[in-house]
C-alpha cells in the first residue's frame, strides 16, 4: 500500500518494464529504462506473440514518456519492436552499466557465493537465456547438460577455474528443483536470485569481477562487451531457437563477436584460448561495441537524469 502510495505521489515513474502503463496518470512521467539490447525478436516481431500480448505492447508503447536506447541501431530495432514513437526513444546507455567503470565493493561477489576467490585463478560468468516462455519451450534444453561432464569438471580443477552459473529468474525455479542440481560442483557454483536480492545487489555490481562472460543468446553480451573482455558462445540449439523465437539482428555469427563452441571438448578449448590471449576475438567486439554502446563510459546515469530535468522544462524538442 506505502508503494502505490509513493507511485501514486510521484511526478516520475522509472522502470525496467512497462509494469506501471496501466495505473500512470496522465500528469505523470513514465521513464522506461527497459532491460536489454534486443537480441531476439520481442513484441510485434516475436513469433507467436498473443494478441493479448500486443495489446499490453501497445499500451505500454504509448504509456512511455522516454524509452532508453543505447544506440541508433538498438533504437530503431526498439521502435520497429514495440511501434512506439521515434521521438520517445533517445540515447543515453544502459544506468545500470555504470557500475561496470566504478571500482567492484571489495568482497562482494565472495560474500554472494560464499567463496573465498583468493583460491582461483579465473572466474568464469556463464547466463544463459531463458528458454521456457509462457509454458511452451524455446529452442531446446540442452544448454547446461555440459555441466554434468567429467571431463569438463575436471579441467576447470585441474586450471583452478570457478565456474559461476546465473539462471535466468523465469527459469531458476525449475532447474534448481531437478535433482542433484542446486548443490555446488566442485568449481562450478550456482549464484542464486535470492543470493542477489538479500545483499541488496544485482549482477551488474560484480559482472566486472569475472575474466570471461559465457552465454548463448543473452543480452548480457553487449553489456559485457563494455569491458572488451572474452566472450564465448555456447549455440547449442542455435537453429532450434530462431524456429521458435527468431533473432532481431543478424546473422548470429556477426552479432556474437567470439568464438562458438557446441561440444565439451569445443569449449574448453576456446576457454584455454581466452586465458591465454585476452585479445582473442578482440576486433569483432569492438566492432559489434562501437554498433550497441554508442557510448562507453560512466555517465548513462547522468545523461538519463538530464532528459528527465529537460522533460521537467516543458516540452522536449528535437
Amino acid at each position: 500500500v506505502r508503494g502505490l502510495y509513493s507511485i501514486f505521489r510521484s511526478k516520475y515513474i522509472i522502470g525496467t518494464h512497462n509494469n506501471y502503463c496501466g495505473i500512470k496518470a496522465k500528469n505523470q512521467y513514465l521513464i522506461n529504462l527497459w532491460h536489454g539490447v534486443p537480441l531476439k525478436t520481442l513484441g510485434y516481431l516475436k513469433c507467436l506473440e498473443t494478441e493479448e500480448a500486443l495489446k499490453a505492447i501497445k499500451k505500454g508503447g504509448e504509456a512511455d514518456d522516454i524509452l532508453i536506447a543505447t544506440s541508433s541501431v538498438v533504437r530503431n530495432a526498439l521502435v520497429t519492436s514495440l511501434l512506439i514513437d521515434p521521438r520517445k526513444v533517445v540515447i543515453t546507455g544502459q544506468p545500470r552499466n555504470d557500475y561496470l567503470f566504478v571500482t567492484s565493493e571489495e568482497q562482494r561477489l565472495a560474500k554472494l557465493l560464499n567463496r573465498d576467490l583468493s583460491r582461483y585463478d579465473k572466474l568464469i560468468l556463464y547466463m544463459p537465456t531463458f528458454r521456457v516462455d509462457h509454458s511452451r519451450v524455446e529452442g531446446t534444453t540442452r544448454h547446461l547438460d555440459f555441466l554434468r561432464s567429467e571431463l569438463f569438471n575436471k579441467f576447470l580443477k585441474d586450471n583452478n577455474i570457478l565456474f559461476v552459473l546465473k539462471l535466468h529468474p523465469f527459469e531458476e525455479k525449475y532447474w534448481l528443483s531437478q535433482d542433484g542440481f542446486n548443490q555446488c560442483n566442485g568449481n562450478i557454483v550456482i549464484l542464486k536470485t535470492e543470493h542477489l536480492t538479500t545483499n541488496l545487489s544485482t549482477i551488474y555490481e560484480v559482472l566486472k569481477d569475472f575474466d570471461i562472460l559465457i552465454t548463448d543468446y543473452s543480452s548480457i553480451y553487449f553489456d559485457f562487451l563494455l569491458l572488451n573482455r572474452p566472450i564465448i558462445f555456447l549455440p547449442l540449439d542455435l537453429e532450434e531457437y530462431a524456429k521458435t523465437r527468431g533473432f532481431l539482428l543478424e546473422p548470429y555469427d556477426f552479432w556474437a563477436p567470439g568464438p562458438k563452441a557446441t561440444t565439451v571438448e569445443m569449449l574448453i578449448d576456446e576457454i584455454q584460448k581466452c586465458i591465454s590471449d585476452p585479445t582473442y576475438y578482440e576486433k569483432e567486439r569492438i566492432t559489434v561495441n562501437n554498433l550497441i554502446n554508442q557510448f562507453q563510459d560512466g555517465n548513462s546515469c547522468e545523461r538519463v537524469w538530464k532528459e528527465i530535468l529537460r522533460m521537467a522544462e516543458g516540452p522536449r524538442k528535437r
